[in-house]
C-alpha cells in the first residue's frame, strides 16, 4: 500500500490507523524507497546524536540560542522533507498516537496564550512537543523493517555504552575525564560524600533517564542475538553490564527501580513464549549480576541513605557542648574542651575521604557577619556514629585583632560542605572576648576586621514540598494551567521559598501537563498515554516467529521505564531526553503497526487454507 494512499484515507479508529501503518512496515518496496531511507538515517543521526549535547550553543539568535543536537534535529527535518520533496511523497503521520498528540500541542498553545507569566517560555516548551512529535513520526517513518530496527537499537547501545564508560571514569575522578566533561556540563554533582556520575548529560538524573531507555532496548538486541545464537549477545551482555553501573553512578533511586523492572518485565514475557529457556536464563543471570554491581559500587551507609531519604536533608546535623564564653589573646592558639553529639544521619570519619573535622567560624559581636570562615580542624579520634557522642579538645586560633567576637562551632566535611549550610542545623556559639596580645613575637594587630556575610542555607525543595506547590497552583488555575515549562517560575511561593532556584521542575512529568496545561491539557495527555499504552501492548505481542519481536520486546520495557521514571522526575525541559524519548515513542508505534500486519498476514493464511 503506497504512503499516499494512508495520508488521503480518514481516520476510522485506533486499529484501522494501525491496519493501514502496518501494511507500509510491511511492505518491502516501500521500505527501501527513498524517503524512508532518508528517515532512517536520520533516525540513526538522532539515535547517536542525543546523548552528546555541547553546552556551548551552536548558533545564537535574539532571545534563543540553539544547540549542537537542535541543529542536528533541524538538518535531519530538513533531509527527510528533501527527501519526501524529491519523491513526491506524504509522509506516513496518521498514527495511533497522531490526534492525541496535536490535541494536547494545541492545549498547550492556548495555556502558553494566558500563561500568567513568561508566555515566550511557555511558547517555547509547546514548540519542544510539537518537535517530539515530528521526532516520532521520524522513527516511525524510518523504522520499517526488524533490520533498521535493530541498526537503530545498536547504534543506540553504542551510544549509551559511550556515556556508561565516560560516567565510570568520571566516578573514579580521571582529571582528564572529568575537565573534558566540561563540553558537556560545567560541574560534577554529589550527594553527601558520593560524587553522581552524569557522563556526558547535563545532569546525572538526566543521564539515568537516557541510560535506562537504552539498558531496555539492549535487551532486546540481547534477546535477539542469543535466539539466532551469535557470539555478539556476549558484546551485548557486555555494555548492558556497563550502562547498568553507569546508571548506579548516577545515585539515581529510580534509575535502578527501572532498570530491575525492565529486566523483570522481559524475562516474564518470554518465559511465557515457547523455547526460551536459554534467553530466560541469560535474563535472570543479567539481573543477578545487575545486582551485585549495585551492591559493589557504593559505600553501604549511603547507598541506604540515598535510597530511604529524600536528597541529603538530616544526613548532616550535630549538636555542640562548648564554653559559653572564652577569653583569648590576639592569635593565641588553644585547646578548647568540647561535647560533641552526632545527630544526623551519616558517620564522621576524619580518616575517610573526604574527611569530617570538628571547626569553627569568628564572627563579630553580633553574630551576623563573618570576620575568618575556615577555622583550624579538629580530627576525631574514632568514626562517630549516628546518636553517638564524644568529649575532644578542639584547637582553636584566635584572631590577631583584639576585641569581642562570637565563636560559631561547626562541622565540615572537607570539599564538600559545612554543616551549619544545611536546612534545619541548629548553631552552637560561645562569646569570646580577645585581648591585646604582649609576647614580642606575638601577631601585630592593626586595622579593622574583614568582614563578609553568612552563607545561606542550602534550600533543596522535596518532592513532597514540590508536589503541594503543584497543587496549590492547579488549584489557582484549574482549567488553562500556568503555561508549559511555568512551574519552575512560579512554585517558590507556593512552597513558601523565598528563593526559589528556577531550575527546578515539579519532578513528575505527569504533573508538570497537568499544572502547567491545566485540565484542557490534561485531557489529551490521558488520551495520548492510553494510546501508548494499547501500542505497547500490541508492539509486545508479535509473535515470536518473526524477527521483529525480541528487539519491539525491549522498546517495549523502554517505554514503560520512561513510565515509571516520569512519576518521580520530569524530562521535558531537556533535548536529550525529550529527543530519545520521541524516538522510543516512534519505534514502539512502528512495533504496533508490525504487531497488526503480522497478525493480518497469519488471518489472511488461515482464511486461505
Amino acid at each position: 500500500m503506497p504512503i499516499t494512499a494512508i495520508a488521503s484515507t480518514g481516520a476510522a479508529g485506533t486499529a484501522g490507523v494501525a491496519d493501514r501503518l502496518g501494511a507500509v512496515i510491511d511492505d518491502t518496496r516501500d521500505a527501501y524507497a527513498l524517503a524512508p531511507r532518508m528517515a532512517h538515517v536520520a533516525t540513526c543521526v538522532l539515535v547517536a546524536a542525543a546523548p552528546f549535547e555541547l553546552t556551548r550553543p551552536f548558533l545564537q539568535l535574539p532571545h534563543q540560542s540553539i544547540s549542537s543536537l537542535e541543529a542536528i534535529m533541524a538538518a535531519s527535518m530538513l533531509a527527510w522533507m528533501g527527501a519526501l520533496l524529491w519523491s513526491r511523497q506524504w509522509p506516513v503521520w496518521r498514527t495511533p498516537v497522531t490526534a492525541p498528540w496535536l490535541w494536547l500541542i494545541a492545549a498547550m498553545a492556548i495555556s502558553a496564550a494566558v500563561a500568567p507569566v513568561s508566555k515566550f517560555n511557555a511558547f517555547h516548551m509547546t514548540g519542544r512537543f510539537v518537535a517530539a512529535l515530528l521526532i516520532c513520526l521520524l522513527a516511525v517513518n524510518g523504522t520499517t523493517t526488524a533490520a533498521r530496527l535493530r541498526r537503530t537499537l545498536t547504534i543506540a547501545l553504542a551510544a549509551g555504552t559511550v556515556v556508561a564508560v565516560l560516567a565510570i571514569l568520571e566516578s573514579l575522578r580521571v582529571p582528564a575525564v572529568i575537565e573534558g566533561l566540561k563540553a558537556f556540563r560545567p560541574d560534577v554533582f554529589v550527594v553527601g560524600a558520593q560524587l553522581r556520575a552524569g557522563g556526558t548529560l547535563q545532569y546525572p538524573t538526566i543521564a539515568s533517564m537516557y541510560l535506562e531507555i537504552v539498558f531496555a532496548c539492549g535487551l532486546g538486541l540481547l534477546l535477539a542475538d542469543i535466539e539466532d545464537r551469535k557470539r555478539s549477545s556476549l558484546l551485548v551482555g557486555a555494555a548492558l553490564l556497563l550502562i547498568a553501573e553507569g546508571v548506579i553512578l548516577t545515585f539515581t533511586r529510580a534509575g535502578l527501580v527501572a532498570i530491575v523492572a525492565s529486566v523483570a518485565v522481559v524475562a516474564w514475557w518470554r518465559m511465557r513464549q515457547p523455547n526460551s529457556r536459554i534467553a530466560t536464563r541469560a535474563l535472570l543471570a543479567l539481573g543477578g549480576l545487575v545486582v551485585l554491581l549495585f551492591g559493589g559500587s557504593r559505600p553501604a551507609e549511603n547507598m541506604w541513605l540515598r535510597l530511604t531519604t529524600e536528597g541529603q536533608t538530616g544526613w548532616y546535623r550535630s549538636e555542640i557542648r562548648a564554653p559559653a564564653d572564652l577569653t583569648l589573646t590576639a592569635g593565641e592558639l588553644r585547646g578548647i574542651p568540647v561535647h560533641i553529639t552526632n545527630t544526623g544521619r551519616i558517620s564522621w570519619d576524619s580518616t575517610a575521604s573526604p574527611p569530617f573535622y570538628l571547626s569553627y567560624h569568628w564572627l563579630d559581636a553580633d553574630g551576623g557577619r563573618v570576620v575568618s570562615y575556615d577555622g583550624a580542624r579538629t580530627a576525631f579520634d574514632h568514626p562517630i556514629e549516628p546518636a553517638a557522642s564524644v568529649d575532644l579538645t578542639a584547637t582553636v586560633r584566635a584572631p590577631n585583632l583584639p576585641g569581642r567576637y562570637r565563636l560559631a562551632w561547626d562541622v565540615v566535611q572537607e570539599g564538600q560542605l559545612w554543616f551549619s549550610t544545611e536546612v534545619g542545623s541548629v548553631n552552637s556559639y560561645s562569646n569570646a572576648v580577645i585581648s591585646e596580645a604582649t609576647a614580642k613575637n606575638a601577631p601585630h594587630a592593626s586595622g579593622v576586621p574583614v568582614t563578609t556575610a553568612l552563607p545561606k542555607h542550602t534550600d533543596r525543595p522535596g518532592r513532597p514540598v514540590l508536589w503541594k506547590a503543584a497543587l496549590r497552583l492547579f488549584a489557582a488555575h484549574p482549567f488553562l494551567g500556568v503555561g508549559p515549562d511555568n512551574y519552575r517560575l512560579l512554585y517558590g511561593p507556593a512552597a513558601g521559598l523565598k528563593d526559589a532556584d528556577t531550575r527546578v521542575h515539579s519532578n513528575n512529568m505527569y504533573i508538570e501537563v497537568l499544572v502547567g496545561a491545566g485540565l484542557l491539557g490534561a485531557l489529551p495527555f490521558v488520551w495520548l498515554l492510553w494510546r501508548l499504552a494499547a501500542a505497547t501492548a500490541r508492539a509486545v505481542r508479535i509473535p515470536t516467529s518473526d524477527r521483529w519481536s525480541p528487539a519491539v520486546l525491549g522498546v517495549g520495557a523502554a517505554v514503560i521505564a520512561i513510565a515509571l521514571h516520569g512519576a518521580v522526575d520530569c524530562f521535558t525541559g531537556f533535548t536529550p531526553t525529550y529527543v530519545t524519548i520521541a524516538l522510543t515513542l516512534g519505534l514502539v508505534v512502528a512495533g504496533a503497526a508490525r504487531a497488526e500486519a503480522a497478525n493480518a498476514d497469519t488471518g489472511s493464511h488461515a482464511h486461505r487454507v
